[in-house]
């Protein structure tokens, strides 16, 4: 199954004029009921274990989509960590 999603991105061109870009990312969601409340599980602020399962996925071909979504939940995570500490 995969979970579409559009980003809007910012540009800047020339005289820092700004227009939005729409971007598709389509999710890998193979691991469906584990997704639930995966943010809010400690696994989910451990970035390497993430990246090790993704590693997994992709030599089982398991994963299926242009992103994981472990993957961004856990650096969304690791973002929100790092503002804190600053």
């Amino acid at each position: 199954m995969l979970l579409s999603y559009k980003f809007d991105r910012m540009t800047t061109k020339k005289k820092n004029k700004k227009q939005n870009d729409k971007i598709d990312i389509y999710f890998c969601t193979e691991c469906g009921d584990q997704l639930i409340d995966f943010a809010l599980e400690d696994r989910a602020s451990d970035i390497e274990s993430v990246r090790r399962n993704h590693e997994l996925c992709k030599k089982t071909g398991k994963f299926k989509g242009e992103c994981c979504s472990k993957l961004f939940i856990a650096r969304q995570i690791e973002d929100l960590l790092n503002e804190t500490e600053e």
